[in-house]
């Protein structure tokens, strides 16, 4: 039975992947999402949702008594630390699940 499942757990999950990789396709192909008057080039789809991105990163526009690059060093420091986490999760993940640790 736990074969059987295995199996059909794969094939669902190649099929989501194909329809997945469809509609993106579908999606650039006939440019939806994007708005006509925002022209960003590559990254279009990344920030047309983010009218006037440039005023978020203004230091005028936003005044905080710590210092924008404070600001983004903790920013990639979270980033880093969550990524280390996650590595470390998948690593113990992998080696209670490894037949030789009597999981089967």
């Amino acid at each position: 039975m736990k074969k059987r499942s295995g199996k059909l757990l794969r094939i669902v999950t190649w099929c989501m992947g194909i329809a997945v990789v469809l509609c993106a396709l579908y999606i650039m192909a006939n440019g939806l999402g994007l708005v006509d008057s925002l022209d960003f080039g590559a990254g279009a789809y990344y920030y047309a949702d983010i009218p006037a991105f440039e005023r978020f990163v203004n230091d005028q526009a936003y005044r905080s008594p710590v210092p924008t690059w404070v600001c983004i060093i903790l920013f990639l420091a979270w980033g880093w630390l969550m990524y280390r986490l996650w590595a470390w999760l998948e690593t113990r993940n992998q080696h209670h699940d490894h037949p030789a640790h009597g999981k089967e």
